[in-house]
């Protein structure tokens, strides 16, 4: 049986039950991309796995099906239509930022930064992701606006080993009540919620300076579909030993001592002290300073003479 199918149609989707051979060379369906038998072949189907979808190049789609005299299958079942790219029309779909065209309908997207809100059409600022710099900032979505409804963020802050993370809230703002049951802050010391949690913060209370017991901390803010605040901002710090946080009129500043003397002794031949900001190295006794400030020479650091007074009288 041979049978010709000329459609102006650009998708179709295929269900497919034909007599399976490796080269469909019994029965099979041949689709071709344009109006003949001599147009591009797009593809010949046998068998029972259903292709790929199909999309033609132009208006005109192409179909052939045979079978011989022997086996016989089910067939095989088309859905096809025309395809319309909402994304080209001046609208957009409808789109803030992005369109992307799909089978049969289209879907907005947003630049990297931004995430579709609510209603699937408008961007607003990402939140959450990885974060791997010693120090940063980090705010609730919309910020310095009102946050948005039903946000879910997580901040992942990692340190190199050895080092320890402080967060430092310079405003903060949230829906409240006695347990934070709506809208809430919590970190924690590790990525995941199962690590120590140092607390849920909420309402317009500041949250105490925090540090980590290791070198991640995980910061999570949630929203829920109600009452929205201004939010917070927040600053992070990492360091091996943090030794004082104060806050200056544009944010808080971390003073970060680390511990030179901890690597290769600093340099020093005999001994390293460390001190805030820096080291000195220091001699065993016998032994100066060199010039270069790290190693050590023998040496007296100082010779002193005391001269007696003596008097002498003769008897």
């Amino acid at each position: 049986k041979l049978f010709y199918l000329l459609m102006r149609y650009i998708h179709i989707f295929l269900l497919l039950q034909i007599e399976r051979h490796d080269n469909c060379a019994y029965d099979y369906l041949e689709v071709r991309d344009g109006t003949s038998e001599n147009s591009p072949l797009i593809g010949r189907f046998c068998g029972y796995d259903k292709p790929e979808d199909i999309k033609s190049t132009s208006n005109t789609l192409w179909m052939k099906f045979v079978s011989d005299g022997t086996v016989n299958k089910a067939g095989f079942a088309a859905n096809f239509f025309k395809e319309e790219d909402e994304c080209a029309k001046p609208e957009r779909g409808g789109c803030e930022q992005r369109c992307l065209n799909t089978l049969g309908s289209y879907q907005c997207a947003c630049e990297p930064g931004y995430e579709l809100g609510p209603d699937k059409r408008s961007c607003e600022a990402a939140c959450g992701g990885l974060l791997t710099k010693l120090n940063g900032t980090i705010t609730t979505p919309g910020w310095p606006k009102e946050y948005p409804p039903n946000k879910n963020c997580v901040w992942q802050v990692v340190a190199p080993t050895q080092y320890r993370i402080s967060v430092k809230f310079e405003f903060f703002e949230l829906e409240g009540n006695e347990v934070c049951k709506y809208d809430y802050v919590e970190i924690w010391s590790g990525l995941s919620s199962e690590s120590k949690l140092h607390g849920r913060f909420c309402g317009a209370e500041m949250p105490e300076v925090i540090t980590s017991q290791f070198n991640n901390m995980r910061i999570e803010f949630k929203s829920d579909n109600t009452v929205s605040k201004k939010g917070f901002k927040a600053h992070f710090f990492s360091g091996i030993r943090i030794h004082m946080l104060y806050l200056l009129n544009y944010g808080a500043i971390s003073l970060l001592d680390k511990d030179e003397c901890s690597k290769d002794n600093g340099g020093c031949q005999h001994e390293c002290v460390n001190t805030m900001g820096s080291y000195v190295c220091q001699c065993r006794n016998g032994f100066v300073l060199h010039e270069n400030k790290h190693d050590c020479k023998e040496g007296m650091k100082g010779v002193f003479f005391s001269r007696q007074h003596l008097e002498f009288r003769a008897v």
